[in-house]
């Protein structure tokens, strides 16, 4: 995904640290970077294999009747409470990832080093899910779970394993920090708080608990604010650097493989996918608390949202900003969905209606029968010609328009956009051809096929949330009519 420059996050960065940031190979040091294989053996059975096995046991359709919207709902919500540890298939797992939520549904004999994963972004989106639909203990569970993890710096790693301790303060060999997911778990608490029910006069364990939340939620404020620009003439003034470290890809020809760097330094670009989830935290937390610091973070990161990543040409949010501070304007998935719902809520309506848009435009992709949204479109799906090739011979620079994938989170993040616009029943439609990816007892498919480092098409929490979000949306529930509104 990644190769000799740091950019900002996209898609792939979440399924790097959710699934591909672990090898089965050994690692080495280089100086500030750390070089971990993925032979051509096998393709690295711990990646690349495990995918094959994926595709050849999960049928891509349907295996159960069709439900109800409220049913497909609750069904994937009674899946991601599954998921939490302990749980069947991480029975034990280390005291402090206790009650994290396992990302995906894979069995461990199918990638050993992996099944047990838990993505930050996922614990913040379930959590927001579980709030929604009234599992408030559930949504405090997963919130404690992730909360007692917070950094002495205010931050979170963008991932952690439940039946080991990787990553932690002496060991965090390809773990990265993300502004993102620390807005989506600060988002989740301050929308936790904002919709729970009061305290009973002189309970006092739940007193405590909504205290420790907030302080929580202060904390990673407190960090993501550390990212902010501060420097007016620049056009990143006000937007939040990524975070801390980066995983990029490369191809070593004296051994014939694939193998990552791990540069363990700040992540000096900028994401524009980042400071959306950063502007709803803040958003939300000035709703909270009624501070005024937090309102001004928000209009910074909107201003400079507006200024610097705005790009009339593409009629959408470019991808950010390179760390050189050049402009990044990959077209990106959810730089469009996401603008579309962030727009709306700063009354931007003609530049939310532009966006909304191109993403038929750009990014809507069949796969089969299947029809929904791709992550990029004219965008090689790796940066490096050579780790193209490795992966798809001749033709090196392959492009995400040229591959029949849906990403099915990004799809939900679509309906989302149509929905808020007004146009439900265009919404509804993008919901219901997504059943074909819904695997009987287990979750939604993340994607409809696997792109090594890129995709998965294993059930993955993201995705399940999104469903719920979405879903309960379109059926009145306002908690979810709330949600990043």
């Amino acid at each position: 995904m990644r190769h000799l420059e740091i950019e900002p996050d996209h898609a792939g960065t979440r399924l790097l640290q959710r699934i591909g940031g672990l090898t089965c190979c050994g690692s080495i040091s280089a100086k500030r970077c750390r070089v971990r294989r993925c032979t051509t053996i096998g393709l690295c059975f711990c990646l690349f294999s495990f995918l094959l096995v994926l595709q050849s046991c999960i049928s891509p359709k349907s295996s159960s009747p069709k439900i109800s919207l409220s049913n497909w709902s609750a069904q994937n919500n009674q899946w991601m409470l599954a998921q939490i540890t302990p749980n069947t298939v991480v029975p034990d797992p280390v005291p402090t990832r206790r009650r994290l939520i396992v990302s995906y549904d894979i069995a461990p004999e199918a990638f050993p080093q992996g099944f047990h994963r838990s993505a930050t972004y996922d614990n913040a989106l379930a959590a927001i899910a579980f709030t929604v639909t009234g599992k408030t203990h559930s949504a405090a569970y997963t919130l404690h779970a992730i909360t007692r993890l917070i950094r002495a710096d205010g931050s979170l790693w963008f991932s952690y394993n439940t039946a080991n301790n990787w990553p932690d303060e002496n060991y965090h060999e390809s773990a990265m920090v993300r502004a993102g997911a620390i807005g989506w778990v600060g988002y989740a608490l301050a929308f936790y708080l904002r919709h729970v029910p009061d305290c009973e006069p002189g309970d006092r364990g739940c007193l405590q608990e909504q205290a420790h939340f907030l302080k929580a939620a202060n904390r990673l404020a407190e960090y993501a604010l550390s990212l902010q620009v501060d420097d007016p003439p620049d056009p990143r003034h006000g937007l939040l650097r990524l975070g801390y470290a980066t995983v990029q890809l490369a191809y070593r020809a004296e051994t014939n493989e694939v193998i990552e760097i791990y540069l363990d330094e700040p992540a000096l670009g900028i994401s524009s996918e980042n400071n959306l989830s950063a502007w709803f935290f803040f958003r939300e937390l000035y709703r909270l608390t009624g501070e005024q610091r937090w309102k001004e973070a928000a209009a910074r990161i909107r201003d400079g949202l507006l200024a610097g990543a705005w790009n009339d040409g593409i009629g959408q949010l470019n991808r950010g900003f390179h760390f050189s501070g050049t402009p990044d304007p990959v077209k990106a998935l959810d730089c469009a969905s996401w603008g579309v719902l962030f727009f709306l809520e700063i009354g931007e309506t003609k530049k939310a209606a532009t966006a909304l848009a191109v993403m038929d435009e750009y990014y809507l992709a069949k796969d089969g029968e299947l029809t929904g949204y791709r992550p990029y479109f004219d965008h090689p799906i790796y940066r490096s010609a050579k780790v193209g090739r490795f992966f798809y011979g001749n033709d090196p620079r392959k492009e995400w328009r040229d591959l029949p994938l849906v990403w099915t989170e990004g799809t939900l993040g679509v309906a989302l956009a149509y929905l808020r616009s007004g146009m439900p029943e265009k919404a509804r439609t993008i919901i219901e051809r997504l059943r074909v990816l819904q695997v009987e007892s287990s979750g939604l498919r993340y994607a409809s096929q696997d792109v090594p480092y890129e995709m998965a098409s294993a059930p993955g929490v993201a995705a399940s949330a999104w469903l719920v979000l979405v879903a309960e949306a379109m059926l009145g529930n306002p908690l979810a009519e709330a949600f990043w509104q």
